[in-house]
């Protein structure tokens, strides 16, 4: 106990403070020493805040009684309300869900909604993950309209409102104003938050004479006497939007006004907190002083904004604010200090990715990386323009570094998740919640019923939401993102490979190549090249395309002059990888012809794609033990898909060759799916999938099973073949590439997969397969295999038409190159070919002495 003395202070001398302390423990008086910590907490609110996980270390025993547990649960939410008014969301989420999870397990009679909910889920919205935010509102909405606690009512449907508005769901949120001003009687001071919602909401949708309306409604009622206890941030975010709507008409000085006098508002009544909401008016305010080229002035602001935040020693803070102050910095720069704007770049873009981590959902993750898409163009393209004034090597390396980090955020992010679940997902409680989660997928995917599948969509965002709180997110420690890990792992990887970047940038597409310790760039039309591609895949490339085989040498030629745009480089014979963007994610490269004739770049390198160079550098260390494989048939007709005779094949193959376990897919219910991919086999599944399904893509399994069922699986499996139709197609996401099955099982935690883009022809397939498990058990190297797979069957085939790569370049491999050895089978035909050459060899020896 004699460590507290170290976060007293005042006049009181040590040994007064050891007796102090010293007079709960021998009584035993926990309920009292916590109630103390309480009233401490406030009286030094930012010291002890602070190090509240110390002071509970000073807990000699867990909370027994009620009135116990009670005094506990205050000194966490204390905690938590403290760290939220210093602006620290991270550490204050993470003790407000401390506080929930609590609560509920202990079933603690307590104000849920006004001291507990209402407060995580408006820290949710600051941190972006507006579905759990909504989930938990909708539950506080629900609890207080049964509790008959209508005064909750009209805060509460404010900040789903709010929530919705981030969603971006600007109908959802006049619904819920409109819900919650029909309660203003009960608590009258929040009418003016609703008014602003409303008038946010409005202009966020394009109708700023409604917002200006509520604008001043809001405005107006501040005004009288009902507004008595309004909390003046709500004040200051009408002054926000009023600033918004001069600025609008290019009346720049009237809205710095504006901002000043919101700026006096929340210094004079939150003098030491609320600093996240200073740090914004200092960022609006540097936006509009770069309006009136007063630069000196905006950088002043946007410093200022800064040091609202304690930022580490390597300039991260997980709150978007920061990444905007940052982003405001590199435009101030931008003319007179170039390397001081591509420094502040660099900052705005590792924080965005470094706070994107703090997002569970994944469709706010992927709404986030949208949100920030504009800035991440703009700095890509000033790294450009930079490198073409100056020629500096390391700039590409630096802009590089902001491509990959622009793409996959998303994937990235649930590979972490993966990680973690790894760690504890034998925990019978989130075992029952995964399967739960994977049981309402399948029910939402197979719904018709429109109210029904709104019923499903709840009870999903509220299980997401329980998973959310069991996993203690914001409790973990974030990934650093490092441009010196991600410098030093590219040169390694491009020591013996290829790599080539894309990123879609206004009308551009930029391209970097790095090979051999050198890095080139080139830029690319964006129009042309996305009209020239999309016309490439719908003559070759659409459902029973017959193109090739009318004129092979006009593929030949169209492919070359398609390949001369997006790689304009020398690449050797080094294996290729590339990191696609847009539409280029549609596209087969290792199907483009390298000559303008019959070479396919396929033939000449091995290529293998990624959807962030980020997965090299976080892929973990390659398993050294050998691997067996697991298989899925399809062997007869059912659910309305045909047999696949060649699955069986392909089993029959696997099984004579390696150690192998041959399920039929039909037979395979989800729990026995879910079970087996959980172990660290090579999956080899050979069975029907669908990836133009009106609600999700599927494999067909004894039922379908959909993509979102995949979401809650961890599988420790290094490599995955899928063989069946479309496992690489599905829909196009900005920053993130396709949403696939196989791209859900590298967010799964496997390293990569071999994946179909289109439906495969069934013969060339199993053919195409063998050659690839023959080649793997000699090079180990999967992105070698599928190479020599695809060298192998181009050269033994003499008919041109059965070189059309609609037949063979459907396969790619996604995912990092890794090290594979598989088992062998128990039953060594080599030693059966020498038993039966033995007695054969000897009597013709025998023969021949005579």
């Amino acid at each position: 106990m004699v460590f507290l003395f170290l976060f007293f202070s005042g006049d009181e001398k040590p040994s007064q403070k050891a007796r102090w302390v010293e007079v709960y423990q021998p009584k035993d008086l926990l309920q009292a020493y916590l109630e103390k910590l309480y009233d401490l907490t406030d009286e030094q609110p930012f010291y002890l805040s602070n190090k509240a996980d110390s002071l509970e270390q000073t807990l000699w025993r867990k909370p027994k009684l009620k009135e116990e547990r009670i005094a506990y649960l205050d000194f966490v939410l204390n905690i938590a309300y403290h760290l939220l008014q210093q602006g620290q969301i991270q550490a204050s989420t993470r003790w407000y869900e401390k506080g929930l999870n609590y609560q509920q397990k202990q079933n603690i009679s307590y104000e849920q909604e006004e001291y507990i909910v209402k407060p995580l889920g408006n820290n949710y919205v600051r941190l972006g993950d507006y579905d759990k935010a909504v989930a938990l509102q909708q539950t506080a909405i629900q609890q207080a309209t049964t509790g008959n606690k209508y005064e909750l009512l009209p805060s509460l449907y404010s900040n789903l409102a709010i929530s919705y508005f981030w969603l971006g769901n600007y109908t959802a949120t006049q619904e819920q104003c409109n819900n919650g001003l029909q309660y203003v009687s009960f608590q009258k001071t929040i009418t003016g938050l609703l008014y602003n919602v409303k008038a946010d909401a409005f202009y966020a949708a394009g109708d700023k004479d409604s917002s200006s309306y509520y604008n001043q409604k809001a405005i107006s009622f501040y005004k009288s006497a009902d507004a008595a206890d309004a909390d003046a941030s709500w004040i200051v975010s009408a002054l926000q939007l009023s600033a918004k709507l001069l600025a609008d008409q290019k009346q720049w000085k009237a809205a710095v006004l504006k901002l000043q006098n919101a700026e006096k508002i929340l210094e004079q009544t939150y003098p030491d907190s609320r600093q996240r909401d200073k740090a914004k008016l200092k960022a609006e305010k540097g936006n509009l002083f770069l309006q009136l080229n007063q630069t000196d002035s905006s950088t002043r602001n946007f410093k200022e904004g800064l040091q609202f935040f304690s930022i580490d020693n390597k300039g991260f803070f997980p709150d978007h604010t920061v990444t905007a102050l940052y982003e405001g910095l590199a435009r101030s720069f931008k003319q007179l200090q170039p390397d001081s704007s591509l420094y502040y770049y660099q900052a705005a873009i590792a924080n965005d990715y470094y706070c994107n981590q703090l997002i569970s959902s994944s469709a706010n993750s992927l709404q986030s990386s949208i949100n920030n898409d504009a800035m991440h163009e703009k700095a890509i393209a000033f790294f450009q323009e930079r490198y073409q004034q100056t020629k500096n090597i390391l700039l590409l390396e630096q802009q590089l570094w902001l491509m990959e980090l622009s793409k996959g955020r998303k994937l990235l992010n649930e590979q972490n998740r993966s990680r973690q679940w790894q760690q504890d997902s034998t925990q019978n409680n989130r075992q029952q919640l995964f399967a739960e989660l994977r049981n309402d997928y399948l029910l939402l995917a197979e719904a018709k019923d429109v109210t029904i599948k709104s019923q499903i969509s709840e009870r999903i965002r509220q299980q997401e939401l329980e998973l959310g709180l069991q996993e203690n997110r914001f409790a973990q420690l974030l990934e650093l993102p490092s441009f010196e890990v991600f410098q030093k792992k590219l040169r390694e990887v491009t020591s013996t490979s290829s790599f080539v970047s894309y990123s879609l940038s206004g009308d551009f597409f930029h391209v970097l190549f790095a090979a051999n310790g050198k890095i080139q760039s080139a830029t690319i039309s964006a129009a042309s090249m996305v009209q020239q591609v999309d016309s490439f895949m719908q003559v070759y490339f659409s459902y029973g395309s017959s193109a090739f085989a009318n004129n092979p040498a006009a593929y030949f030629t169209t492919s070359n002059q398609l390949l001369k745009q997006l790689l304009p480089f020398e690449t050797g014979n080094q294996p290729l990888i590339v990191s696609a963007d847009a539409i280029l994610h549609r596209l087969p490269f290792e199907a483009l012809s390298v000559d303008g004739k019959q070479q396919f770049l396929g033939e000449a390198n091995a290529v293998s794609y990624v959807y962030s160079f980020l997965q090299y550098v976080q892929t973990t260390k390659d398993n050294k033990q050998k691997s067996p494989v697991t298989v899925y048939t399809f062997s007869q007709q059912h659910a309305g898909f045909t047999a696949l005779p060649n699955s069986v094949l392909e089993a029959k193959q696997l099984q004579k060759e390696y150690k192998a376990t041959v399920t039929a897919a039909t037979s395979t219910t989800e729990a026995a799916f879910t079970q087996s991919i959980q172990s660290s086999s090579v999956l080899h599944i050979a069975s029907h999938a669908v990836a133009d399904s009106a609600q999700q893509p599927y494999l067909v399994l004894k039922q379908k099973f959909y993509l979102g069922q995949l979401q809650y699986i961890v599988t420790a499996s290094p490599l995955v073949v899928l063989t069946a139709c479309e496992t690489a197609a599905g829909s196009l996401q900005d920053g993130e590439g396709v949403a696939s099955i196989g791209r859900t099982f590298i967010s799964k935690g496997v390293k990569a997969v071999v994946a179909s883009r289109w439906k495969v022809d069934d013969a060339v397939a199993p053919v195409f397969i063998h050659s690839f498990y023959s080649s793997l058990q000699q090079q180990h190297s999967p992105v070698t295999a599928l190479y020599e797979a695809r060298k192998q069957y181009l050269h033994n085939t003499t008919n041109l038409a059965q070189k059309d790569p609609l037949l063979w370049a459907g396969f790619s491999y996604i995912g990092v190159d890794q090290q594979i050895e598989l088992q062998t089978s128990s039953f060594n035909w080599y030693w059966l070919v020498l038993l039966l050459i033995f007695p054969i060899g000897f009597h013709l020896f025998r023969k021949l002495k005579q």
